[in-house]
């Protein structure tokens, strides 16, 4: 058996346990008569069937008879030739791969033919891409497959001068899959004769269609290693990509694949590794992942145990052991496991791992042996992503995951559901899948995100499609990008001046065990693979980011915006063409016929597209234009386009030889074409902009779609003579009955009719063709569209999915004229600003007293905000209900119960309101503002017609700013149509808002309103939603009343609670409450029943409970939109009195030592950015902060019952606030009773200092970067408390302790008189050995000289080691720490005394 283009496809055993996608039986029977002498065999047949897929029961039947005539007496002559070995008795393939199972060829002489082929096909226009064409480019790939190189070459010395033809050529090649073919190719390459363009897009498509052998490999490394494509960025990376691709589709079909193929990548790898050359390792990588070859697990495992490398090269050699997993899984097995394991090494290297792990298909006993390790796991992202990827699997229905989905679901009973309820700041893993065993088809959907805490946008993403087809399985595709340090490289400052580092050093230095975080580097890539062969990838490093930077601000892009404008004048005519086939797949196998027999696909596809443009510029562009004059012109601009597709499918099955074919074939076609003319104005002085649409010529044939079945016979002596029968032909029929929908008319109604041949008497059971006519007016445009559906199957014989899809089907659709006045076309008229009214065409006349309407608002809205500061306002009282906290009680029903009649109680208040009658004052005083103000906008949108009647809408928005009111008015612009929908809503105070929405005949038909309000209810925010209406119209009840049935079962997927009650019968409530910051209480009322649902989580933080110190005091909508970015993209770290929450909200408190700064949170890489300190006052014992960013030293204290500050040491008043740097990055602003510093550029968000307390708040892509008392910002609050040698400790008031900075000495200005040092006890017995213990952390101790005046008592950890071991304290704290443990209570000093003489 042998086959073509299935390398990509893997063999799915799994997929065909119960059914097999292709089975097959002989049977031979022999007739044998006695004879005198013995018996003789008077007839042998023989018959061989083949069955594609159980359900479909597609057949394949061989029947040969040999029959005995005579005997003949003559006798035997030998031959006297010496006989050669020919090998075994299996059948050898010749030429069979090379014939198309499509249609019979005479080749007598391929290099004329192949010049009439491509003449033929340089005649064909391709405005509209013919539907015959992907059938002719075949023939074309057929007849260059029996030429040789000389033919080839011959063809292209003689029409390369040709466009039309030279096209046609360079997509036929890559097809040919010869060795003649990609011979070409580098000779054309090599000799100049192919742009770069061209030779890239032939090499994508050649590296795939190629047939694969040693030959093959050896002239493609010959072009891939030549000097040409070495020294051309983007194609040498292509060209590498594609030479692994080669190895792996030869390695796929052939029994042994020798490691010699490989050893060019691998002396180049090895070669790169000793030079440390990054960008050449990860192509290496990549190269060595398409090979999937096991030989390169070595030299990739090398890569892996270099640390030196950057974590982005780590991360691409495990996804290149990703790759070659599924053709040696237990190698990669080991490897992957121990890098998983192994807990010191990145969690983003640990979390691929965990992937890669998963693609070798675990058993049992390893699945279950890691939920026992994720049991124990420190890191939330490791265990966030492996948990969710277990669960995830439990529910796959894929056959080859059904092992890995059954251990999944022993596992997921062993770990914690907690881990399920993590944000979405941690990593997870989506899968979403389905198969039907029948069919033997189905699909798999894969998607892991990988996050590290520090960025909104995720570390990194890898999304992979996989398709199961017939018992076989293929990843179609899979993307994979990283954008880690990409968003820190966009927003920290630019400013960042060196001569602030040694500022930072004097400070650090005071941390001697610091181990400082390596420094981002801003390194975004990404990576597509296409049937699991990566096609293409990129790295958008720091200098892309400066080329992309500069090219941003130095002008070019308004230098190509003139240049494109000047190429748009001057007119652009562009036409695009390209041929493809798309897929070739083939399996042949001999028969006992002695003829081979084949099932195949083939599909090819021709994509042309014509686009002009025009452009008039007024006044012209000259060379020395400015934004400035660009803002004054007048642009017009016209389009035409013209896409068409044609696309060509063929499903064969049967006998194809050179010389004879038997076979059943479906064809099927797919043709599009839609032009389309498209003309645009902008006036931009004036501010309008207009775009038109014309139509184009009818009718149009925009689609068409034809499949049909027959038996094709023929043999090469009479190829014309050919027969091709359709399967299923139109006979007559017996009776026929005429089905007419509706008659087709100018209000859009549809129409059918059935086209069949008279009707005849027959007795006969024949199929019944199926030929229907819709057609559809599209009002007012002026157009019908029609379609025509044609059938005819073989159901009559057995309705099964078989036969339904053996016959003729096709479906036309056009677009053509409609009766009536002739259309234009369409346009869509915007006008902004005061010329809005001119452009209204139709009048609105209503008689409003506006001036009265204005007072009512304007003294309604003064009343609600006096008694909002009064505190007496109604909808308080209305709050203070406690409509959500019935949910606690022990019966849900007289919870619900409660809730509902408590939010029925906020209706009937709510409705009762100043507000809602102010409204409904508003609603009768005052229909329309435009007597008031002019539009702030006028849109029109109309069918331009012959007859010059209007025909369209016009929608106008108005805003009254005293009243706070919008409304928009959108009205039909026909003469004889009254109808129209007015929208008015109106802010009545910072938490009411209204609207009300009318429409049909005078916009009084229908009408609904919208209120809005927010409150307090037991210190928590509400808000209440209602939507009451009045009238709808019929079609909107009947699709709520189906819409509604299915709400109980959405809300018990969804998790909420359904009570049938009878409600308000017009209207819909939803009322919210926000608990606490990531919680969220809902109801939602309709008229027949009650949802709600207690303590949603949600995936990010609100800040309704916090104190918005960083937004403006009257708190307005884009406040309170600041107040949630910042809240939700940045980490806040407070200290109220002695318990400080961390980043990572984590509370802890400890005794501030005296007079010591300590680090509350720093840059922790080697940039130092920035750095906050504190320190406790020996006086005032307030805390105070010193702020260390860019060149200042801010230092913020309270002193005299007042916030002062420093800057540089020199004092300032809060009377001197605000206060910027020069470069404008750094402010300090007073804030109520405190001081606010900003610094975003440097990644410290704010800092706000105030009596007895303050906050911390890190932009978002520090987090991860820092360190000190504050933490990290990792998310990890089971890794929180790390001391500056990078050591966890259990004891907060250790890492506590571990931040201060000390003295040298008592002299030391800062008034510091502590050091920190390590704690010996005194020799213990542990084990029955004598043990010297050391304190894990340093511990506070008063400098030689002075004496502690204040201590306290705190519970330390110890680690022990052997009395007589000679390894050092360092040595052994990062290896021995876990071995043994012991925790001893341990005096510190807080606060010491030094004499005079200390030193």
């Amino acid at each position: 058996m042998k086959d073509v283009g299935l390398t990509y496809i893997e063999n799915c055993a799994d997929c065909q346990e119960g059914v097999k996608s292709i089975t097959g039986v002989v049977t031979y029977n022999y007739i044998m008569r006695p004879t005198p002498i013995g018996l003789r065999i008077t007839e042998a047949t023989v018959q061989e069937l083949h069955q594609f897929t159980h359900l479909y029961e597609t057949q394949m039947e061989i029947r040969q008879t040999l029959t005995f005539l005579e005997t003949k007496a003559n006798p035997i002559i030998l031959i006297s030739a010496e006989y050669l070995a020919r090998g075994s008795l299996r059948y050898e393939f010749s030429t069979e791969t090379l014939w198309s199972s499509i249609q019979l060829m005479r080749i007598n002489n391929p290099q004329a033919q192949i010049v009439d082929a491509l003449n033929h096909l340089a005649t064909i226009k391709l405005e509209e891409v013919h539907g015959d064409v992907p059938l002719k480019f075949i023939h074309l790939i057929q007849l260059l497959r029996f030429g040789n190189l000389a033919d080839i070459e011959g063809i292209w010395a003689q029409f390369k001068t040709r466009p039309n033809v030279r096209k046609w050529i360079l997509d036929a090649v890559p097809a040919v899959g010869t060795l003649a073919a990609l011979k070409f190719v580098k000779k054309a390459f090599l000799a100049g004769e192919l742009s770069i363009s061209e030779f890239t897009q032939v090499l994508l498509a050649v590296v795939h269609m190629v047939t694969a052998d040693s030959d093959t490999i050896k002239i493609y490394s010959g072009l891939v290693l030549s000097h040409k494509v070495q020294q051309i960025p983007g194609l040498r990376e292509i060209a590498m990509l594609g030479y692994g691709t080669v190895i792996a589709r030869y390695c796929a079909g052939a029994h042994v694949c020798p490691v010699e193929l490989l050893k060019p990548i691998h002396d180049i790898a090895a070669e790169v590794t000793a030079k440390n050359d990054i960008a050449e390792i990860t192509l290496i990588l990549k190269v060595l992942g398409n090979a999937c070859h096991p030989a390169s697990i070595k030299p990739i495992v090398k890569i892996l145990s270099t640390s030196a490398f950057p974590l982005k090269v780590q991360v691409d050699a495990i996804l290149a052991l990703k790759a070659i997993a599924k053709k040696e899984p237990k190698q990669v097995q080991e490897v992957v496991l121990q890098i998983f394991m192994n807990k010191d090494l990145h969690p983003e290297l640990r979390t691929v791992a965990w992937i890669a792990l998963f693609e070798t298909k675990p058993g049992m006993g390893l699945v279950t042996t890691l939920a026992c390790v994720l049991q124990k796991e420190t890191n939330l992202q490791v265990a966030s992503l492996a948990y969710s990827h277990i669960k995830a699997l439990t529910k796959s229905t894929s056959p080859d995951l059904s092992s890995v989905a059954a251990a999944c679901s022993v596992a997921i009973k062993m770990l914690s559901p907690k881990l399920d309820k993590l944000s979405y700041r941690y990593s997870k893993a989506l899968l979403l899948d389905g198969y039907q065993n029948p069919l033997m088809a189905g699909s798999a959907g894969s998607a892991f995100i990988i996050n590290d805490v520090a960025t909104i946008l995720p570390r990194a993403v890898l999304a992979k499609a996989r398709v199961y087809l017939a018992g076989a399985a293929a990843d179609t595709i899979e993307v994979g990008v990283r954008t880690d340090g990409i968003q820190e490289a966009l927003l920290k400052s630019p400013f960042m001046d060196e001569d602030r580092l040694p500022r930072m050093k004097q400070v650090l230095n005071a941390l001697k065990a610091l181990k400082a975080l390596p420094n981002k580097q801003p390194l975004g890539s990404i990576y597509v693979k296409f049937l699991g062969q990566e096609i293409a990838f990129a790295n958008i490093d720091k200098a892309v980011l400066d080329q992309a930077t500069q090219f941003a601000v130095g002008g070019h892009i308004h230098e190509l915006a003139v240049e494109a404008l000047k190429a748009l004048q001057n007119g652009i005519a562009f036409q695009y063409a390209k041929s493809l086939l798309v897929t070739e797949m083939r399996r042949i196998f001999p028969s006992a016929a002695g003829v081979p027999m084949e099932f195949s696909l083939y599909t090819a596809a021709v994509v042309a597209a014509n686009l002009k443009v025009q452009a008039i510029v007024t006044p012209p562009v000259s060379e020395t234009i400015s934004i400035a004059h660009l803002m004054k012109t007048d642009v017009k601009l016209t389009a035409e386009v013209s896409p068409s597709v044609a696309v060509q499918a063929f499903a064969v099955m049967g006998m194809n030889t050179g010389f004879i074919r038997a076979a059943s074939i479906a064809e099927g076609k797919i043709h599009t074409y839609l032009p389309l003319k498209i003309e645009a104005k902008f006036d931009i002085p004036n501010a309008n902009f207009k775009i038109q649409a014309f139509p184009v010529v009818f009718p149009v044939h925009v689609a068409t779609a034809r499949c049909n079945t027959s038996a094709v016979a023929g043999h090469i002596e009479e190829v014309v003579a050919e027969r091709s029968i359709p399967i299923v032909p139109e006979t007559v029929v017996v009776q026929h009955s005429k089905e007419t929908l509706g008659s087709t008319g100018s209000t859009g109604g549809l129409s059918s009719e059935s086209v069949m041949p008279p009707a005849m008497e027959s007795e006969m059971k024949t199929n019944v063709p199926l030929h229907k006519t819709q057609c559809s007016v599209l009002p007012h445009i002026g157009i019908k569209v029609c379609m025509d559906v044609m059938s005819c199957n073989a159901a009559f014989i057995e309705n099964t999915t078989l036969y339904n899809m053996i016959g003729q089907h096709g479906v036309h659709i056009t677009i053509a004229r409609a009766d009536g006045p002739a259309v234009e076309g369409l346009e869509l008229d915007v006008q902004l600003g005061p010329r809005a009214a001119k452009k209204l065409l139709k009048k609105i006349n209503a008689n409003t007293e506006t001036s009265k309407v204005k007072s009512i608002l304007q003294k309604l809205k003064l009343t609600l905000e006096g008694e909002q500061r009064n505190n007496n306002l109604s909808s308080t009282r209305f709050f203070n209900h406690n409509i959500f906290n019935s949910h606690d009680r022990s019966s849900s029903s007289q919870s619900f119960s409660s809730s509902s009649s408590s939010s029925s109680h906020l209706s009937k208040e709510l409705s009762n309101q100043k507000s809602s009658e102010g409204f409904k004052a508003i609603q009768k005083g005052a229909r329309f503002l435009g007597d008031s103000v002019p539009p702030l906008v006028a849109i029109i949108a109309q069918v331009v017609r012959v007859d010059r009647k209007l025909l369209g809408y016009q929608l106008a928005a108005y805003l009254d700013k005293p009243t706070s009111r919008v409304q928009i008015i959108v009205a039909s612009i026909a003469e004889k149509d009254n109808w129209m929908m007015c929208i008015d809503s109106v802010l009545l105070s910072k938490h009411k808002a209204a609207a009300k929405i009318a429409w049909g005949a005078q916009g009084q038909q229908y009408a609904a309103t919208i209120k809005v309000q927010t409150g307090p209810s037991d210190a928590s925010p509400v808000v209440h939603f209602k939507v009451k209406w009045e009238k709808l119209p019929t079609f909107i009840k009947k699709y709520a009343k189906r819409l509604s049935k299915y709400i109980p079962a959405a809300a018990q997927m969804t998790g909420f609670s359904t009570n049938y009650v009878k409600n308000n019968a017009r209207q819909i409530e939803l009322i919210m409450r926000v608990p606490t910051e990531r919680t969220l209480d809902i109801i939602i009322k309709t008229p027949a029943m009650t949802l709600s649902k207690f303590g949603l989580v949600l995936p990010l933080a609100l800040p309704f409970t916090s104190e918005s110190t960083y937004s403006n005091e009257e708190q307005d909508f884009k406040g309170i939109m600041w107040n949630l970015y910042i809240e939700t993209s940045t980490a806040k770290c407070n200290m109220v009195g002695n318990t400080l929450t961390t980043f990572n909200n984590r509370q802890y408190s400890f005794e501030t030592p005296y007079s010591c700064y300590q680090v509350l949170v720093q840059d922790c890489t080697t940039e130092h950015k920035f750095m906050v300190l504190m320190r406790k006052d020996d006086v005032s014992e307030h805390n105070a902060l010193k702020v260390k960013v860019a060149d200042m030293d801010v230092e913020l204290y309270h002193q005299e019952s007042a916030i002062k500050f420093k800057i540089n040491g020199t004092e300032l008043s809060t009377n001197h606030l605000p206060y910027k740097d020069l470069t404008g990055s750094i402010q300090i602003v007073k804030k109520g009773q405190g001081v606010l510093l900003f610094a975003p550029n440097y990644g410290l968000q704010e800092v706000y200092y105030t009596a007895g307390q303050w906050k911390i708040y890190i932009a978002d892509w520090m987090r991860g970067q820092t360190c000190g008392l504050c933490g990290k910002a990792d998310g990890e609050i089971r890794q929180e408390y790390h001391i500056p040698s990078g050591y966890l400790t259990k004891s907060p008031i250790v890492f506590a302790h571990s931040w201060v900075l000390t003295a040298e000495s008592c002299l030391d200005t800062n008034r510091c008189h502590m050091k920190l040092e390590t704690v010996q006890l005194a020799r213990q017995m542990l084990d029955k050995y004598h043990s010297e213990c050391y304190s894990v952390g340093p511990l506070l101790r008063c400098l030689p000289g002075c004496v502690p005046v204040m201590t306290s008592q705190l519970i330390v950890e110890y680690y022990c080691l052997p009395s007589n071991s000679r390894l050092n304290y360092s040595e052994n704290l990062s290896s021995n720490l876990r071995n043994k443990e012991d925790l001893r209570e341990t005096e510190v000093h807080m606060d010491c005394y030094c004499s005079e003489s200390c030193v």
